[in-house]
């Protein structure tokens, strides 16, 4: 993705292969861009990165709703 390439090399210096910091330069830029911007980020996307994408997102809104299932007590069925 073009996108994340030209991301990539403006802050590759600044990485040091921290997960923390990837994601907080990524959310930094996204919060900074329109609803209309990030369409069009999603329109440039081939189906294979679409697919990706959704993919990931999915997977991990998934996990996230597994954890939160685990954490919760069980419900007693007994009155």
């Amino acid at each position: 993705m073009r996108f994340i390439d030209e991301v990539y090399e403006m802050y590759k210096g600044h990485f040091n292969g921290d997960e923390e910091d990837i994601v907080a330069i990524i959310v930094g830029i996204l919060d900074e861009q329109s609803h209309q911007d990030l369409i069009k980020l999603v329109t440039e996307m081939d189906e294979e990165e679409l697919f990706h994408m959704l993919a990931t997102y999915m997977i991990e809104v998934m996990k996230r709703k597994v954890a939160m299932d685990d954490e919760r007590p069980p419900v007693s069925l007994i009155h």
